[in-house]
């Protein structure tokens, strides 16, 4: 529940992933389900960071800016690679979010 943009190993090689990136997180106007990853060094850019194999993207303050509810639902995307002005860009396709299991009565 922390906002973390994860990526498994088959993204991570898609996408030539290290801890020295950063990305912009950008959304589609026509597609609510439909959002853009842009390398980028501007500010409010996420750093890409490593935890053991995988990496991520610490994403909670965007996700947060577009209205997704990460702390009660596991949101996962399918990602694919584009051009935009001759640069690469991720396209991050949201699927059905699923309701995080809770602890209830105090278990």
């Amino acid at each position: 529940m922390t906002g973390k943009l994860g990526f498994n190993i088959e993204a991570s090689n898609l996408m030539g992933l290290n801890e020295k990136m950063s990305f912009l997180i950008g959304k589609d106007k026509i597609d609510e389900n439909r959002f853009y990853l842009f390398q980028s060094e501007d500010e409010g850019s996420a750093t890409v960071a490593k935890g053991g194999d995988y990496y991520y993207l610490n994403a909670g303050n965007a996700f947060d800016l577009l209205g997704m509810d990460y702390k009660q639902y596991t949101i996962m995307f399918d990602v694919s690679k584009d051009k935009y002005n001759d640069k690469d860009i991720y396209v991050l396709k949201k699927r059905e979010p699923k309701l995080r299991n809770t602890i209830k009565n105090g278990l």
